[in-house]
């Protein structure tokens, strides 16, 4: 994750080429990967019937985001445009608030 801030300025300072946006996406799909691995190991740690796992079980979201994350980055070797597209797609599906947190906090 430290690395995103370098990435982000070498892919502002060269938009629209193939290996600066391969490396964005690269390391944007390892922080995913490690999101999820951490979401999954947070919900092990809790019963079977519990509240939270209830709630968060499925990760859907988490499971696209990876699966996008993957996308882009193979498509920044061909289309570096896609991956833009792409981005852009993931950004807002992870602007968009989880009702799920509410319903944790506010039953």
């Amino acid at each position: 994750m430290s690395l995103l801030p370098v990435a982000t300025k070498w892919l502002g300072t060269y938009p629209f080429k193939t290996v600066p946006i391969f490396v964005y996406g690269f390391i944007l799909f390892m922080c995913s990967i490690s999101y999820y691995l951490l979401q999954i190991e947070v919900l092990r740690q809790h019963k079977k019937n519990s509240k939270l796992k209830q709630l968060f079980g499925r990760n859907f979201k988490g499971k696209v985001s990876v699966a996008l994350y993957l996308t882009i980055t193979i498509c920044a070797l061909f289309l570096p445009i896609l991956s833009y597209v792409l981005l852009f797609i993931t950004t807002l599906f992870w602007i968009i608030p989880d009702r799920r947190i509410e319903k944790f906090y506010n039953p």
